[in-house]
């Protein structure tokens, strides 16, 4: 299997979520620096269309990107409070076509950076497949809840 890893802003890309990803396959993690948007986009988007991957594995702004990159190549995500807001800010080449890609996104219920409610509205908007699952918890995930999200996606097994 191989899985795309994409962390958040001014986070990093070697963490215990990638060591925890890579009993399941081999893990791409580029380490994103998010500071042109749209370079950035177009610099996975030939990752992605290289690799090929099977999941694309993101969290907040690594999310913004993973969410249209698997709609475009039909790769499913899992997302953690996805910062799909972007979307309303800033336009990077996003080539939308119209897939049944599945999306399984964990939100942190009392997230103070990207608001759960703004996630849902452009799942709505998107006409989205996806799959939410509410946790007690802010912007920062845990690799515990990280963990559980992954395993109940159904997309990761030894």
């Amino acid at each position: 299997m191989k899985i795309l890893y994409l962390h958040g802003y001014n986070s990093t890309n070697i963490n215990p979520r990638t060591e925890w990803l890579s009993q399941f396959g081999k893990v791409y993690h580029p380490l994103m620096k998010y500071k042109n948007i749209p370079e950035d986009y177009k610099w996975l988007d030939k990752l992605v269309n290289k690799h090929r991957f099977d999941v694309i594995v993101a969290s907040s702004m690594g999310g913004f990107m993973a969410f249209h990159l698997g709609n475009y190549y039909n790769i499913p995500t899992v997302l953690l409070n996805p910062a799909l807001i972007m979307t309303m800010v800033v336009r990077p080449d996003i080539r939308q076509l119209a897939t049944q890609t599945k999306h399984f996104i964990g939100l942190g219920i009392y997230d103070d950076v990207i608001p759960p409610y703004t996630t849902r509205k452009i799942l709505n908007d998107y006409n989205s497949n996806f799959a939410i699952k509410e946790f007690d918890t802010g912007h920062k995930i845990s690799l515990e809840i990280f963990t559980e999200i992954c395993n109940n996606s159904g997309l990761f097994e030894n």
